[in-house]
């Protein structure tokens, strides 16, 4: 079953690969029978199309069962209420990532039920943590900061140029890192007289939007090298942003970029430059929407341009509440 075997592999390593289903699925999930274990594949192959909730939702799973076998659960069918209950009880984690572990739970199970697998779902009626969040936690970068990144990049090669494109496209167009990531090169194309990206958004949705020139520049200057002076040839299909050759230095490979290595440059590329070295991929995306916002830009624009479902979600990457000047302070007088 060498598909299935690839599909688990990517679900973050979820599952442990073996010689057969016994060996990718956990024991507590085989013990309930073969095909329950074919069905939990099924459910990560086929019933999550997205690779980074799958991934997510694999690693919750996962740590869930390792939790319930070693409280003595051998099948499915012991793991209770009570024990769903607990489990998500002494979850150390936040409130936003203890609800996610509940729903990869819940869904799962509801999953068995439906294929008349289990008899019942212990995680239906599970109530998950309360928050609330008003401004969100992803660090920004200041305008001054943003232009102190931008004018650190070596640009004499084509990986500084490939950095540089892609920080900017993020800060501009408020993108996703998965989504540019995502983006092969006839994502970006000409469309009267303006460039044009396309970005490919969750639930097989996509985005067009007008370029604006400062990355239009950035992104056209890295293309253009990597055609003329590493010999690169641009078919359609073929990754946008690739990755650093293995043991070549300042050598763009066939691959694409992924998350992990595109998270490592920009925490080297912050701390090169002397900035906030909390940013991560997630940060250009906070710093576009709140410098959009603060040289005029309406909420529901940015909203738009976000792709965003709900303008509650856009103002969590506002970050103009955050900033009381040193003059309002000095109001105070005892």
């Amino acid at each position: 079953m060498p598909n299935v075997h690839k599909s688990i592999v990517a679900v973050s390593n979820a599952m442990p690969v073996g010689g057969g289903l016994d060996g990718i699925v956990p024991a507590i999930v085989y013990n309930s029978g073969e095909e329950t274990a074919h069905r939990f594949v099924e459910y990560f192959i086929g019933q999550i199309r997205n690779p980074n909730t799958r991934q997510a939702y694999g690693h919750a799973v996962k740590l869930f069962l390792s939790w319930c076998e070693a409280k003595g659960a051998q099948r499915l069918e012991d793991i209770t209420y009570i024990a769903v209950a607990s489990y998500i009880e002494q979850h150390p984690g936040n409130p936003q990532t203890v609800n996610q572990h509940l729903t990869a739970i819940r869904r799962l199970f509801a999953w068995l039920v439906k294929q008349k697998l289990l008899a019942m779902n212990p995680a239906e009626n599970i109530v998950g943590r309360k928050y609330r969040t008003k401004i969100g936690k992803t660090p920004e970068l200041e305008t001054v900061e943003m232009r102190q990144l931008v004018d650190s990049f070596d640009v004499s090669h084509i990986i500084g140029l490939r950095d540089r494109a892609l920080i900017c496209l993020m800060g501009f167009s408020f993108a996703r890192i998965g989504a540019v990531l995502a983006m092969n090169v006839e994502d970006y194309f000409l469309k009267g007289a303006s460039h044009w990206i396309r970005l490919h958004e969750k639930g097989g949705k996509y985005l067009e939007l007008p370029l604006h020139h400062t990355a239009n520049e950035y992104l056209h200057g890295y293309v253009e090298t990597a055609t003329s002076q590493e010999g690169i040839t641009w078919g359609k299909g073929t990754p946008l942003f690739r990755s650093q050759q293995r043991g070549r230095v300042r050598k763009l490979s066939d691959r694409r970029l992924d998350r992990r290595d595109s998270w490592a440059m920009v925490k080297r590329r912050c701390k090169a430059a002397g900035i906030n070295t909390d940013a991560c991929n997630h940060t250009f995306r906070a710093t576009g929407i709140t410098n959009f916002l603060e040289n005029g830009g309406a909420l529901e624009i940015a909203q738009e341009i976000a792709a965003h479902a709900d303008s509650r979600t856009t103002a969590l990457y506002d970050r103009r509440r955050e900033k009381v000047s040193l003059d309002e302070i000095e109001r105070i007088r005892f």
